[in-house]
């Protein structure tokens, strides 16, 4: 049976003598303080091995054999929204039974605790088997824990030094929800006249008499633009001469459901972009018309 962690010497050289574990697992599990967590560092390990293997096993025998099929189908955009190959679908709500979307989430959150190295180690295994399907699987941890930060940044996070465990944080139904595989995001930088230069941006924020922000303006060539939940770069001063110093950083949830599953959407993709070898990315193109941040 295949599997592309197993027989990659590369990794394995560095999982076994390139990794400092003992510090790693204990900054991940908080000097081993947490209740529900490791209690030693080789417990941790184990367990981060187990969860590469599976993933080398996962991916070496679910992913070549629709890989060709799913880069020639490529997703289409009806009626306003990405419709994916049901290939892809399938593969993704396995992802979502091994629990991987949350595997790096804190346990407080409804993830598994591991370090965000296990993700990278992750990444390289899904993108031996296709690219588009890696970045889309990044899309989903890789916001979770953003979202985090920014909330640990802002002051926004309560964290119990004696426990070891997040009391409460201010994106936990949303982190949760993409740990579960329902949700997930994308970053939006590049527009039709700015990418790399940041400072030539366009889209801006306005911010109301409440303190309210609302975005407008384009995006493209957003991966995994399809998602829910937008880290948006955006102009909070008009003023172009201000360059980077103009510029801030909005999370923008891009439609709203109701209990039905019925979908509203407040920013619009207006097509899906064409990248070489990625067809099964949903990399899009999306309008913001004052969409609340």
């Amino acid at each position: 049976m295949s599997n592309y962690f197993k027989d990659n010497a590369d990794l394995a050289y560095y999982f076994e003598r390139g990794i400092d574990w003992e510090s790693l697992v204990r900054v991940t599990e908080n000097d081993f303080k947490s209740p529900d967590g490791f209690k030693t560092t080789e417990e941790a390990t184990e367990f981060y091995r187990q969860v590469a293997e599976m993933v080398g096993e996962f991916v070496a025998e679910q992913i070549p054999p629709i890989a060709a099929k799913v880069d020639a189908q490529g997703v289409e955009l009806e009626h306003g929204e990405a419709k994916v190959p049901a290939e892809l679908e399938a593969l993704f709500s396995q992802i979502a039974d091994l629990e991987l979307h949350g595997l790096v989430t804190p346990r407080e959150l409804g993830g598994q605790n591991a370090p965000m190295l296990l993700y990278y180690i992750n990444a390289e295994l899904f993108g031996r088997g296709d690219t588009s399907m890696m970045t889309h699987h990044g899309f989903h941890a890789g916001i979770a824990m953003a979202m985090l930060v920014l909330s640990m940044v802002e002051g926004t996070t309560e964290f119990d030094p004696e426990e070891g465990v997040i009391k409460s944080t201010r994106f936990q139904k949303d982190i949760e929800e993409i740990s579960s595989g329902k949700a997930w995001g994308c970053m939006d930088i590049t527009e039709p006249d700015a990418g790399s230069d940041m400072a030539a941006l366009k889209s801006y924020a306005e911010q109301d008499a409440a303190g309210n922000w609302f975005v407008t303006g384009q995006k493209i060539f957003i991966t995994s633009g399809h998602g829910k939940y937008h880290f948006v770069i955006a102009r909070t001063d008009r003023d172009p001469t201000t360059g980077l110093d103009g510029l801030g950083m909005f999370l923008v949830p891009t439609y709203h459901e109701d209990e039905a599953g019925n979908r509203t959407r407040v920013v619009t993709i207006d097509r899906l972009e064409e990248k070489l070898g990625h067809h099964g990315s949903a990399t899009a193109s999306l309008s913001f018309e004052r969409a609340p941040a």
